[in-house]
């Protein structure tokens, strides 16, 4: 009896080490996709009258872009798609970067990846427009 107890409490603890181990690696991944990321600085000012498409992803965040850029300026940003999993409340990020007219703003608390992966699609968009 004692030992079908003790297999019956080592089966959940040994599948929740599991799970654990599985997000552990996919953040710590995640974490590094991002980290490569080319965040060269784009001026805006120097990128031509236009529309272009961008595109980012890792494994767990696809993004597609379209921004046009008007007089020097980001006119607007235009989320085409968004893969995620609870990141899509990232897509707000797109108003701080017409409003500031730069890339470089602060990701959405909780949605960090999902920023990230935003703003490197865009980062590539405007590298088109050079």
């Amino acid at each position: 009896m004692k030992r079908v107890l003790k297999i019956l409490l080592i089966i959940p603890a040994v599948f929740a080490l599991f799970i654990i181990t599985i997000c552990a690696v996919t953040v710590i991944r995640m974490n590094s996709q991002v980290k490569s990321f080319d965040r060269s600085e784009v001026d805006v000012s120097q990128v031509k009258d236009g529309i272009y498409e961008g595109r980012s992803e890792t494994d767990m965040v696809k993004v597609d872009v379209r921004v046009t850029v008007s007089n020097g300026d980001i006119s607007d940003i235009e989320i085409v798609r968004h893969e995620c999993g609870k990141g899509k409340i990232a897509n707000v990020i797109v108003e701080d970067m017409i409003e500031k007219d730069d890339v470089e703003v602060d990701a959405v608390s909780g949605a960090t990846f999902s920023s990230e992966v935003i703003k490197d699609a865009v980062r590539n968009a405007l590298r088109k427009g050079k």
